[in-house]
């Protein structure tokens, strides 16, 4: 099994990136999240994960091994497909994901396309009392073997979460947080500066 892929970023076509591994293309399915930051020629360390649903093979690619693993429990909810699973990691962290499980947030999981209040339930009641055993620290305060998540980085993840759910794309989202952020500053100072930075751009 392919578990990882260093390589380069030969194509891109929507979430579908073709990683070149010394000669030979890859497809693999990537987060949204990784593909907007994306450009032809970057380097890419994917952790990866095959799919195999009716014979047909499909391979997903994650930045991070807490963000692959989440992806894996996921697959394990009763009708929850690596479609689903896909679209849910594309929109949040491994992190913020099991954060919203052990919160027992539903709201927080139908942001993904494709998770409905039903499916988020489903998958709250199937994981939450699993969250301890993913080692994750409660759910965000440990550091990922690739990836370290801090109290400033956990508040501007909610922040664009919040704006999210207000109607805007992630990208503006994104950039609107990160333009607005300074250390100190409280979810709601946060958002609220965020709000003010796209509304100059209108």
């Amino acid at each position: 099994m392919i578990g990882r892929l260093s390589g380069v970023l030969a194509a891109l076509d929507d979430n579908l990136a073709l990683v070149d591994v010394n000669g030979v293309g890859f497809d693999v399915v990537i987060p949204r999240r990784l593909r907007d930051r994306l450009s032809l020629g970057d380097p890419l360390v994917l952790h990866t994960h095959l799919s195999v649903v009716n014979e047909v093979q499909q391979l997903f690619g994650f930045e991070s091994t807490t963000d692959r693993m989440v992806f894996r429990k996921l697959l394990g909810v009763n009708r929850l497909g690596p479609k689903s699973a896909a679209a849910l990691i594309s929109e949040l962290s491994g992190h913020d994901i099991a954060r919203a499980i052990e919160a027992k947030d539903h709201r927080t999981l139908t942001v993904a396309q494709g998770i409905g209040t039903k499916a988020a339930e489903s998958i709250v009641f199937a994981l939450r009392e699993d969250i301890p055993k993913w080692g994750l620290s409660r759910a965000g305060t440990a550091a990922d073997s690739d990836t370290s998540s801090t109290t400033s980085g956990s508040i501007a993840s909610q922040a664009v979460l919040a704006l999210r759910q207000l109607g805007f794309q992630r990208v503006e989202a994104e950039d609107a947080v990160v333009q607005a952020h300074d250390d100190g500053l409280d979810l709601s100072t946060l958002i609220q500066r965020a709000l003010r930075v796209i509304g100059t751009k209108v």
